[in-house]
């Protein structure tokens, strides 16, 4: 399976999102394999974008066609 099947870009997220909030909030679609927060290598502050790979590449339809605000953020 090609390992970007299944991810999905999340970008615009608040400095305070965490893994695990993204976890919480996409997980009511399905079942979530990995949750990324990127971050900048020196000072370790998030960089405002991360990622969710589902288990299910399918889901990503689904997540596609609704808005979503997390943390007081539209992604």
């Amino acid at each position: 399976m090609d390992s970007d099947q299944g991810k999905l870009f999340i970008g615009g997220i608040s400095w305070e999102t965490s893994e695990d909030r993204l976890n919480e909030y996409f997980g009511q679609y399905g079942d979530i394999s990995q949750t990324v927060v990127m971050r900048d290598k020196v000072t370790g502050r998030p960089c405002g974008f991360g990622f969710v790979v589902f288990s299910d590449p399918s889901i990503i339809d689904t997540v596609l066609q609704e808005k979503h605000t997390i943390d007081g953020r539209t992604v």
